[in-house]
């Protein structure tokens, strides 16, 4: 049943991999672990959301850098972004709050400036569509939540990690185990 999901979401989110795991934190520390950031490294995080993402990257031992909203979206503000990356930074984690798409163009266009990955949060957002794409297939790899509360919820706590990234999806699935 997990791997009829996995597959069924993944086709759903226009990505090549979907891997369960138990929750919404779990799947963006899990994708954090795998891009290699820990100790020493920086991760662009918006100040403005729960704080199961700022807690995925200082799990894995590396600093959420905080950066303000915009205030018609309430999402990172992207032309905040460039003035927080330093040379520690590895990755910029926007959330998809209340069912609205981040600015992901010009997320990903500062990301690609910089080297950097994007790991998209959609715990809340998911189904959503930014310019005609799904949320979840935006970034590098994404991390989704269903407790059930969220947009769409199970009956207890889960979680999902979608990427088209085959080297992403290898390690997420290592070390959901």
């Amino acid at each position: 049943e997990v791997e009829k999901f996995e597959n069924e979401f993944a086709s759903y989110c226009n990505a090549r991999h979907c891997i369960g795991v138990a929750n919404g934190l779990e799947a963006l520390h899990l994708i954090v672990r795998a891009l290699g950031i820990g100790p020493g490294d920086e991760v662009i995080v918006p100040s403005n959301t729960y704080i199961a993402t700022w807690l995925a990257v200082s799990y894995a031992g590396a600093t959420p850098v905080p950066v303000e909203p915009d205030e018609k979206t309430y999402n990172i503000n992207p032309a905040l972004i460039e003035a927080a990356i330093t040379r520690r930074t590895k990755a910029i984690m926007p959330v998809h709050l209340y069912g609205q798409p981040a600015d992901m163009d010009a997320i990903n266009k500062i990301a690609a400036g910089y080297n950097l990955k994007v790991i998209e949060d959609v715990a809340q957002a998911q189904g959503a569509l930014y310019k005609g794409k799904k949320t979840g297939s935006l970034g590098d790899a994404s991390g989704f939540s269903f407790y059930p509360g969220k947009n769409l919820g199970a009956f207890g706590d889960a979680g999902a990690v979608v990427t088209n990234d085959d080297d992403i999806a290898l390690k997420v699935k290592i070390l959901r185990n």
